[in-house]
């Protein structure tokens, strides 16, 4: 079985970038830009009359997204680098201010001068800035829906880079990113035809009192199962993205793969996701388990799968994986 090597993936998306970054020349965005979001608790109603030339992105999944747009000279900063930025985007992201490892303060986010700002729902909680204090500056903001439903697929997330694309009249490059997109992703798809489905358990970590931080609905679970990958805590009931869950849940489920999120110090190190497989074959109430007896871990990035740009590389590498098909990489391009 050959898999795609960091490298390759590096240069497939480097290409999309690269057609992505052309000037928008059929479509024209007609301004104002209208559109309706709930932030930490209230209800807004936002009006862009014009592309935003100092956008603030408050998380790296976001600042991806718009780099992978070749939006970087419309970011007036970027907060929040959870890990590496992402290979193919490494040089664009140099182009952006960083105005905070974490959650910039209300002071150093206004020093910015933002136009518009966008990010997961947190940072415009009380755990950063909250929204009201924002919107009061008149500033915009957007929470894109493949990170807030309970029902987002890929699709949705398309439909986030599409929106990105009318609001800063880039809608060309928008539409260029995601045809790409959906076309490696209908290889990978053509690739698993005919072949059986499988479950599996999405393991993130475990708290002080063993119980499991796992996926549930949204997203992550709509992913896996564009490559016949189920996860087994959904449809329990449960209206979250990612909650808690105990082990007996798992064990009457008996996954035939466990996805760990591994959050090891850099893309080539594995400490995090080494100590996590550890300590599933240590434990003796997981021994029956069809994933542990297999030996049928795998490691993923939560960026991989989670909303942005990483989500269709990271299946190509996923199917390859768990259902063993050669999936050549001139045809993911």
């Amino acid at each position: 079985m050959k898999h795609m090597n960091y490298k390759a993936a590096a240069a497939l998306c480097a290409g999309i970038l690269g057609a992505c970054a052309a000037p928008a020349m059929a479509q024209e965005t007609a301004y104002p830009v209208e559109y309706a979001q709930t932030l930490d608790g209230n209800d807004y109603e936002f009006s862009i009359a014009q592309a935003p030339e100092k956008a603030v992105s408050m998380s790296q999944a976001t600042t991806e997204m718009m780099l992978a747009l070749g939006l970087a000279d419309r970011m007036a900063g970027t907060a929040f680098l959870e890990e590496e930025i992402y290979e193919p985007l490494a040089q664009e992201y140099e182009k952006v201010p960083v105005i905070a490892e974490k959650w910039p303060s209300y002071e150093d986010f206004m020093a910015a001068e933002p136009d518009f700002t966008t990010g997961w729902a947190v940072p415009f909680t009380q755990r950063a800035i909250p929204a009201a204090d924002i919107v009061k500056q008149d500033i915009p903001i957007f929470v894109p829906e493949s990170m807030r439903s309970t029902d987002a697929t890929l699709d949705t997330l398309f439909e986030d880079f599409l929106f990105y694309g009318k609001v800063f009249d880039a809608q060309e490059a928008a539409q260029a990113y995601v045809d790409a997109e959906k076309a490696k992703l209908e290889t990978v798809k053509k690739q698993l035809e005919g072949l059986d489905e499988v479950s599996v358990f999405i393991y993130d970590s475990t708290d002080d009192a063993d119980q499991i931080y796992t996926a549930f609905e949204g997203y992550t679970t709509n992913l896996l199962k564009l490559i016949g990958a189920n996860n087994i805590l959904s449809g329990k009931g449960v209206d979250a993205t990612w909650d808690y869950a105990n082990w007996e849940e798992v064990i009457a489920s008996n996954p035939q793969y466990i996805i760990i999120c591994d959050y090891s110090v850099s893309i080539r190190n594995t400490d995090d996701f080494d100590e996590k497989v550890a300590k599933l074959k240590e434990n003796p109430a997981l021994a029956d388990i069809d994933a542990v007896k297999n030996d049928h871990f795998i490691r993923v990035r939560l960026s991989e799968i989670t909303p942005g740009v990483r989500s269709v590389d990271a299946l190509v590498r996923l199917a390859e994986e768990i259902h063993g098909v050669d999936i050549p990489e001139e045809e993911a391009a």
